[in-house]
């Protein structure tokens, strides 16, 4: 009988998962898809090969520190005949580091994690099979994952710069494999859409079988091939730009996994099936869609239940499904709630969406509300007008889930930034009919095309167009590629009807038969507006219902004000002409 103690341990899956996509420094631009890359990769990996010894480090639980820490346990812990598997998916620097959750931009050697300190821990680790994915990159502007550092380094010991490459080299090795992102001088990509960096998206599609080809079994050099492959291609037909994945190192012998499934309990929790179930009127019908509950409860302060119109737009428009959406309701339909559904998805994947509507007193109710809606759930809400841009560097530098901008203040910032319209998951455009308004309506066509234009780069973001009912669409849902959602009921019945002096009240009824009725009793003879409008106003209030009075001109509005507040004795809505101050400066 052979003795026990001679057997080696069956091999062990340890691994460390990083993903960072808010930074401490409001300096450094947010990531949308890193904290779901290493959510899905550390699911995928430990229900497939286990999770007895995994580390799942996320926005403020990857520090330089926390990370350190977690290479030494898998140094201390592993043995030679383990499987090790290290991702990291966030900003690389252009001075060679990994950027860490608490990096100081100003001071980037010292508080974030030099390559070469990551090359010497990683090193330790004694497991002859070590696989390092570096979804990051350490060149490149706007858009792309990398921070570019106020400095640059002095070089290796010959004197010259190291180049990445040659410090990715250095961490390679028999039994060690880097897969980087891209080269030391390309730029790594992020799809908002995808809900994923590309590098990371296609190793996923790999690992669940599409580098199989029917196999039960996946080699790993054939998976990396085909990572390869069509991160190149989704890189050129999304950004219109070059990313050429570079492997290093090698491993003994013919390493293979079985190909993994999708089913396990991590991933399932951390991922629902793309198979979404039709929802109903219930807000609760929406989990599993990528609402949360704190969201649900915050929406169930505002209403009880979805209405028909929203139903039909997830349901037949797929909006939740990332489908561009063209919506024609009447005022008062809960379009507003359609484009909010399709941002509080987004934002759950970690995208961000932007709100345009036509006029700065729309923008500034807009944002209010949402603000105090969504700003105690975490999520960042900002706005831009003409006249308020103290959000615009949080714009530009992506820190924000939700944005409300006036048409004129978007299509300023996207023509000279095109890198905003790339870091977009949604696009609500709010009151499309403003395409016919001679003052505004050049600007929303100008977005319209630019939105078109960009697609041409593999920019896609979702659009949801909004706009009271149309007749002839006269081609606009197709030039949006949009499905379109048409109705013309109210959800709240809007009666019209004539009031003359005799206080007879006019009217069509449900039948569509000319009806009347005593409604008021004028004030004496009809000598002025305001002998039919006290006792209406008057009646009105008394049935506890709000009253609205337009008059066409400044004076008469005040005039019609004053002589209403002295016949009504009703208080000065004090604490609302304040508010109106705060939100429409």
């Amino acid at each position: 009988m052979p003795d026990n103690a001679d057997v080696a341990p069956p091999p062990q899956f340890r691994g460390l998962f990083v993903g960072i996509n808010r930074y401490r420094s409001a300096s450094v631009r947010r990531l949308a898809s890193a904290t779901r890359d290493a959510k899905a990769l550390h699911a995928v990996f430990a229900d497939n090969l286990g999770d007895t010894d995994t580390t799942l480090l996320v926005d403020r639980a990857a520090t330089k520190q926390a990370i350190l820490d977690a290479l030494t346990d898998l140094r201390t812990r592993s043995a030679p005949e383990d499987i090790v598997v290290l991702s990291f998916s966030g900003h690389g620097s252009t001075t060679h580091e990994l950027v860490t959750h608490d990096a100081d931009p100003a001071n980037l050697p010292s508080t974030s994690l030099p390559l070469d300190e990551f090359t010497d821990s990683v090193s330790a680790i004694p497991a002859r099979q070590l696989i390092v994915i570096l979804d990051c990159c350490f060149a490149g502007g706007a858009g792309a994952k990398v921070l570019n550092a106020p400095l640059a380094s002095r070089g290796g010991l010959s004197g010259l710069p190291e180049s990445t490459d040659a410090r990715l080299e250095r961490m390679a090795g028999t039994g060690r494999l880097i897969l980087a992102a891209a080269t030391g001088e390309q730029e790594a990509w992020e799809d908002p859409r995808l809900g994923h960096g590309l590098l990371t998206y296609h190793l996923l599609r790999a690992l669940m079988g599409a580098a199989a080809e029917g196999s039960e079994q996946v080699r790993l050099y054939d998976l990396l091939a085909f990572v390869t492959r069509e991160v190149k291609a989704k890189a050129s037909g999304t950004v219109a730009a070059e990313q050429d994945p570079s492997l290093r190192g090698q491993v003994d012998g013919e390493l293979s996994w079985p190909v993994f499934t999708d089913t396990g309990p991590l991933y399932s929790a951390q991922f629902p099936s793309s198979v979404l179930a039709p929802v109903s009127h219930e807000l609760a019908s929406l989990r599993g869609h990528g609402i949360s509950e704190l969201v649900l409860d915050a929406w169930a302060t505002r209403i009880d239940k979805l209405n028909e119109l929203q139903v039909d737009t997830i349901n037949h428009g797929r909006l939740l499904a990332g489908e561009n959406i063209l919506v024609t309701a009447p005022t008062s339909s809960g379009k507003t709630m359609i484009g909010e559904l399709a941002a509080i998805r987004a934002a759950h994947m970690g995208g961000r969406s932007v709100f345009l509507l036509p006029t700065r007193a729309l923008v500034n109710e807009q944002y209010a509300r949402f603000d105090k809606t969504y700003a105690p759930l975490g999520l960042q809400v900002i706005r831009a007008t003409g006249e308020t841009a103290d959000h615009v560097p949080a714009l530009l530098q992506g820190q924000f889930d939700l944005a409300v901008l006036t048409y004129e203040k978007f299509a300023g910032l996207a023509l000279g930034n095109p890198h905003i319209l790339r870091t977009l998951s949604v696009v609500v455009i709010d009151e499309v009919q403003m395409l016919v308004d001679p003052s505004r309506g050049e600007y929303l066509e100008f977005l319209l095309t630019l939105l078109k234009v960009r697609r041409s780069e593999g920019i896609t973001p979702q659009v949801i167009a909004l706009s009271a009912v149309l007749g002839d669409l006269r081609g606009l849902d197709s030039w949006l590629d949009a499905n379109t959602i048409a109705r013309t009921e109210r959800p709240v019945p809007l009666l019209e009807g004539v009031l003359g002096p005799d206080g007879i009240y006019r009217h069509l009824d449900a039948d569509g038969e000319e009806a009347t009725e005593k409604l008021i009793a004028p004030i004496g003879l009809m000598q002025s507006s305001q002998h039919v409008i006290i006792p209406l106003a008057r009646a009105l209030v008394d049935q506890g219902q709000q009253v609205i009075i337009f008059r066409n001109i400044r004076g008469t509005a005040r005039g019609c004000a004053r002589y209403l507040a002295q016949s009504l004795g009703l208080r000065p809505a004090e604490a609302a002409l304040d508010n109106l101050a705060v939100r429409f400066p």
